[in-house]
Parts: structure tokens; C-alpha cells; sequence
């Protein structure tokens, strides 16, 4: 029996290996050894135990190959549009001070029914149908507000960094005992002053509701806000799909005479508009306060991390993996495995981003695309991962609905492959066997489905304030590899 403990490069600090005599038998005489490397000069497969060098022709090995990281503000990150309205805030030890302001144009339905000419305004209310939130301290009241823009919101692209100016004033404010994992509606008063003057409007059939475009010259929109103090985030439903009617917006509720004994009600309201959300972040005195220029690979130390909106995102240095694999020699991958965490601690309330999709990241830590603007990255199996070009060079593809995120375990506090029976064996083995370019990897903030056998992974970049924070120790490449001899 010979132990060797070898390695060519130091960028990985722990190979483990092994090999068995009987593959037939399902490697169920498998045997993992955990020894301090010796720096040299020997190929890091030989690294194992070797029973009976002349009557076992197949080896199985296990290599852990740690890996570093760093952080990338995304640049230009446009927020327009993303289908929910982000307010609130949150004051961390590592991102710093953080606030979102959601914007949003309002509308109308012209065959709505409106209020006769005598119609009594019983009430009027804003609602938010908050979908979901991020939060600590959920036994104490959030407040939120409202205000009018002072300019529109013109038909361009808006960015994280961009913001509007508003009264001083809200025009409807107020506080919550809110729920974790619970769709909400919450109602705020109309300021009175506005709610009489829409109603008088409406039911006096103003210019103003002749359209959308002329009641925008009236109302040009809303800023919702909340108070990074008190550690909360709620994510706004603009539109509900499957009833019919909004849950976010103006509601006036009205008698059309005094005999009536329930109320109309007609709702101005988010379906359909223009929106976007904004951030202002002081990281003053964190890791990230060093994070001054946008797309530039940040070393921030020990702890790395990614928050939404604010456009923090970690990208890994996959060299040891490339260093790794430029030593092996005729071999299968048998399975090879990314894992990330556990995370630092983190309230219920506010569970970390819920995966990352794998992108694979160009010399300006932007993601690496195609001609047609296509991002590339790591697949699934049984999608391709790699295809030739007009001219017979190998480059990675684009398949639609074939990425493979990551995905957080919320039994563990892990990040693994959403794809856990096969991991990203498929990628490794492109990257072995082909000569396509070899990146590192941009963790972008998505939101993971199943449905059936399907991953879908979709943009949470611009639609939260999660977060997640991992020690860079805990960044590990899993690779089972068999070596014909």
C-alpha cells in the first residue's frame, strides 16, 4: 500500500482521494482519506490510496477545491418595470445603511362606473398588497408613506440610482403589525384635502379622467418609502392576475344618496404602469464601504456576500478549478458539486436570497454574453453546454430555461446546485474536454420554481433587499472522478 500526498499548484489547499477495487459493486467499498498535502510536483490524481496497482484499472477519487471570491457592483442596473414595488430599508453591519424607494404612475379604467353627481364620500384609502417583506422585530409597528411626485415618470429606462422628486408632505401614511410568509393588504388614510378634491373631480367628470395621459398631468404618481431604522422591506404586488382587481392603489369609497347602506368604491390604481425602484446604500465603516467602482472585483475579506437591488454580487475565481483540471488526464466525471455556506446568522423573517444563477463572467466582471445579447451560463444536464461557431470555434450556449442555479437549502443554510442529482457535472466535464473559454462566475440574485423536472430561474436583482453573507472558507468544489488506467 502507497500514500502519496502531492500537488502541483497550492491554489487549492485540500485534496482528498481515493480509489477501490471493486467499481461493479456501486464504489461501496469507498474509502475517503483527508491528508495535509506535501507541496511537489506530482499530479494532484495520483493523491490517494493505491490497494493493488496491478489488478485495479479503474480509480475513484474525490477532490474538495476551495475556492475565492469577490465583489462586483453591477452597473447600470435597470430597475424599470420589474413587476414589484421595493420600500423600506435595513442598517447591517456588513452592507451599511440601505433604503428603497418604490415609484409608480397610477391609472384607471374610463369604463369604470363613476359616482353620480350627489354621491357622499364615505372614505378614502391607499392600499398596498404586500406580497412579501424582509423584516426583524415584527412585534413592533412598521410605517410606510406615500407622496406625490412633483415630476412624471417619463417613458425611459430608470435605474437603481435614479430618484424623483416629491412633496414634503405624504399624502397617506401609516403603521403595521405585519407577518412574515403572508400575503397582506394594508390600507393607509387618504390625506383629506386630496381625497376631497379626487372625488369632487371624478363625480363632477373633470377633464382630468378623460384619460390617463391628462389625469398624469394631474397626479403624476407616488414615491413609497419606509425607514431603513426600523429594519424593514416589503415587496408591493402591483397587479393581482388571478382575481381580477388590484390590491395597490387609491380607493374611494362612496354612497351614491344616503339611502344606500353599502358603499361603492372605485379604485385608481398600479396594473399595468410605469414603475421602478431606487437605493441609496452608506456603507460607512463595513467590508464594503471599499466598493466605490462599479463592475470591479472587490476583495472585501473573509465575509462576502450579495444584496438585491442594491447590486452587490460575489463573483468566484474558478482558477483552481482550471489549474485542477489541466493536471488530469483521461478521466469521467462522476459527479462535481458547488457548494456555499452555511450563511451567517439571519432572522426568520428575513431569509436570505433564494438562489443564484451561474453566469459566466467576461474580462470586465460583466456577464458574458452573446452576439444577440444572450447570457451565457452554466446548464443542467441534458442541456448542451457548449457549441461551435460559424468559424469552428467552441463557445458556451444559450438555452433557454436550461440554467442551473444555485439553490438555498433552508434545512442546512447551504447553497448547492438546484440540479442536486447531477450538480454541475456536465460543466466541469466541458470545460475538461473542450477547448471553450474558461471564466469565473457571477452569483446573480434570482427566485428558483420547480415544476416537474424544470428549474426555473428568474431576476430577483431588482425586485428586493434580500441579502445572504458566506465565509469564503465555506466556498468548496465537490468533484467524484474516475481515472482509467
Amino acid at each position: 500500500m502507497i500514500l502519496t500526498t502531492k500537488t502541483k499548484k497550492n491554489n487549492f489547499s485540500k485534496v482528498i482521494t481515493t480509489s477501490i477495487q471493486n467499481w461493479q459493486a456501486k464504489l461501496a467499498g469507498l474509502l475517503l482519506l483527508s491528508t495535509p498535502l506535501i507541496y511537489g510536483c506530482e499530479d494532484p490524481s495520483d493523491i490517494g490510496l493505491v490497494l493493488d496497482p496491478e489488478a485495479n484499472r479503474i480509480g475513484v477519487f474525490y477532490a474538495e477545491i476551495p475556492l475565492s471570491a469577490y465583489l462586483v457592483s453591477a452597473d447600470s442596473l435597470n430597475t424599470t418595470n420589474s413587476g414589484t414595488l421595493v420600500a423600506g430599508g435595513d442598517i447591517s453591519d456588513y452592507f451599511g445603511r440601505t433604503e428603497a424607494t418604490a415609484y409608480s404612475r397610477l391609472t384607471f379604467s374610463t369604463s369604470a362606473t363613476i359616482p353620480e353627481s350627489e354621491a357622499i364620500l364615505d372614505s378614502a384609502k391607499f392600499s398596498l398588497g404586500i406580497g412579501s417583506l424582509t423584516a426583524e422585530d415584527l412585534d413592533e409597528a412598521k410605517t410606510f408613506s406615500a407622496y406625490k411626485l412633483t415630476e412624471p415618470i417619463l417613458d425611459t429606462a430608470y435605474y437603481n440610482f435614479d430618484h424623483l422628486a416629491y412633496e414634503e408632505a405624504p399624502f397617506a401614511a401609516g403603521s403595521f403589525m405585519l407577518k412574515e410568509n403572508s400575503d397582506t393588504v394594508v390600507f393607509m388614510n387618504l390625506e383629506e384635502a386630496l381625497a376631497d378634491d379626487l372625488f369632487t373631480k371624478l363625480k363632477g367628470e373633470d377633464p382630468v379622467f378623460n384619460d390617463i395621459f391628462s389625469f398624469r398631468d394631474y397626479f403624476p404618481g407616488f414615491a413609497l418609502k419606509g425607514s431603513p431604522e426600523q429594519q424593514t422591506t416589503i415587496n408591493v404586488i402591483r397587479e393581482e392576475h388571478n382575481t381580477g382587481y388590484t390590491n395597490t392603489g387609491i380607493k374611494l369609497y362612496y354612497r351614491n344618496s344616503e339611502e344606500d347602506t353599502v358603499s361603492s368604491v372605485y379604485s385608481i390604481y398600479t396594473n399595468g404602469v410605469r414603475h421602478f425602484n431606487s437605493i441609496t446604500n452608506d456603507p460607512s465603516g463595513t467590508p464594503t464601504s471599499i466598493v466605490t467602482e462599479k463592475n470591479t472585483a472587490y476583495d472585501v475579506g473573509d465575509l462576502v456576500g450579495s444584496k438585491a437591488l442594491l447590486g452587490h454580487m460575489v463573483k468566484l475565481n474558478m482558477e483552481p478549478l482550471s489549474n485542477f483540471l489541466d493536471t488530469l488526464g483521461n478521466v469521467i466525471f462522476n459527479k462535481a458539486s458547488l457548494e456555499m455556506g452555511p450563511t451567517e446568522n439571519f432572522p426568520d423573517s428575513n431569509m436570505p436570497i433564494q438562489g443564484m444563477i451561474q453566469y459566466l463572467a467576461d474580462d470586465n466582471n460583466e456577464i458574458l454574453r452573446r452576439e444577440d445579447g444572450a447570457p451565457y451560463s452554466v446548464q443542467q444536464k441534458g442541456y448542451p453546454q457548449t457549441t461551435t461557431d460559424d468559424d469552428g470555434n467552441v463557445v458556451p450556449v444559450f438555452t433557454s430555461g436550461g440554467a442551473n442555479p444555485l439553490a438555498f437549502n433552508t434545512e442546512k443554510f447551504i447553497y448547492t446546485p438546484a440540479d442536486s442529482r447531477y450538480g454541475i457535472t456536465d460543466y466541469v466535464d466541458a470545460l475538461y474536454r473542450t477547448d471553450v473559454v474558461r471564466t469565473d462566475l457571477l452569483l446573480y440574485p434570482a427566485s428558483i420554481t420547480y415544476s416537474g423536472n424544470s428549474i426555473v430561474a428568474s431576476n430577483s436583482l431588482t425586485r428586493s433587499l434580500r441579502e445572504y453573507i458566506v465565509n469564503q472558507n465555506s466556498i468548496t468544489l465537490k468533484i467524484y472522478y474516475t481515472k482509467l488506467r
